[in-house]
């Protein structure tokens, strides 16, 4: 009887780990980096029995951290003909982080409604539109650091991570 109730349990847990890449695999697939999106869920040990709802949370804090990187690279560029570039960028990346934390209690709050999935995804376009603008003011001042560029295409890839969680819902 023990070897039927363990044999019960291996299914079980084979069929959860299946559903759980299932589910990480479906959010990837519709990312525009799916190998970053894999990468970051697979690797964060609480994506493990995460719902549609867990995976959004997880993935604003990283897209938080990512938003933030973004602005400590940018500032480490301030001088010269960067100054105003710096400025519209820190004031952006606030701005994003800001929209991600937004984002953040309304999914701890979220009803299924249609209003709530509305406010996510305009919430979630509005930081991804803010990381964008740090790009934009930097390329009219003369052109993007390589190393601004970089930090920002992984937030802006993560955000759009969240997105893809908040069109699922």
């Amino acid at each position: 009887m023990a070897s039927l109730s363990q044999l019960a349990t291996l299914l079980l847990c084979t069929f959860f780990c299946c559903c759980q890449s299932d589910l990480i695999a479906d959010v990837c697939s519709k990312a525009t980096n799916p190998s970053l999106c894999t990468q970051v869920l697979k690797s964060d040990p609480r994506t493990s029995g995460a719902d549609l709802l867990g995976l959004g949370q997880i993935i604003i804090e990283k897209s938080i951290t990512a938003t933030n990187d973004t602005l400590a690279v940018a500032k480490s560029f301030s001088g010269g003909n960067n100054t105003g570039a710096v400025d519209v960028c820190s004031e952006t990346c606030i701005d994003a982080v800001d929209d991600l934390h937004d984002c953040s209690q309304w999914l701890k709050d979220f009803d299924g409604s249609e209003s709530s999935k509305s406010d996510l995804k305009t919430k979630g376009s509005a930081a991804l539109t803010n990381v964008e603008t740090c790009d934009d003011a930097f390329e009219e001042s003369g052109g993007e650091p390589p190393q601004v560029k970089e930090a920002s295409e992984k937030a802006k890839d993560l955000i759009d991570v969240f997105l893809v969680v908040a069109n699922s819902l």
